[in-house]
């Protein structure tokens, strides 16, 4: 999901252009340190860019609602856009919150476009959340999806029709299984 101003495409004078900046990954609330690890490294490949971490924050009880018993995603990426970064940099929260925005029953992230800033919840991509044995592997790879969806919203590429590309919209955590953690040819073109 992105939170941005009108249709969110990247603008077209910046195709083939390369982005500078950085991608910052960020803690929010507790968050297994191995995953933020592994996330890192596959980001960077994927992206093409220096990827660190950032100083994690504090579990986002600003965030809560409590007729849902859910976070509200956007009140974390104006959290998020406080973080110290350079220009160019982009911000990836990580969550074991379960988030929401109002119009959907839940979201596996959002992103602020304007910004650079976008947030991923690992509550819904674990097995164990719906009563099923873990399965670290499957989980590692969903939140690799996640995390390439999200920050492929904070460099201008929207949603893609393309049922396979990390950027296709999912709907639910077939959808995530169904897709791959790279962007299908034209996302690529567009990135790059």
């Amino acid at each position: 999901m992105a939170l941005i101003k009108g249709f969110h495409r990247r603008r077209r004078d910046t195709w083939g252009k390369k982005v500078a900046g950085k991608i910052v990954i960020v803690a929010v609330g507790e968050v297994d340190g191995r995953i933020l690890e592994g996330l890192q490294e596959s980001v960077g490949k994927i992206f093409e860019k220096e990827v660190c971490m950032g100083q994690p924050l504090n579990s986002p009880d600003y965030a809560y609602n409590e007729r849902r018993k859910q976070y509200f995603s956007s009140a974390i990426l104006l959290k998020l856009r406080e973080v110290q970064r350079e220009i160019g940099d982009r911000v990836l929260g990580m969550t074991n919150h379960d988030l929401y925005v109002p119009s959907l029953n839940f979201v596996f992230g959002e992103a602020d476009l304007e910004n650079r800033v976008a947030v991923i919840s690992l509550c819904r991509l674990s097995q164990e959340f719906y009563g099923l044995s873990e399965d670290i592997d499957r989980f590692k790879e969903r939140a690799l999806k996640e995390a390439v969806h999200e920050l492929g919203h904070t460099y201008g590429l929207g949603h893609c029709s393309d049922p396979l590309c990390v950027m296709h919209f999912s709907n639910s955590l077939l959808d995530t299984d169904i897709k791959k953690a790279s962007f299908c040819p034209q996302c690529e073109k567009r990135f790059k």
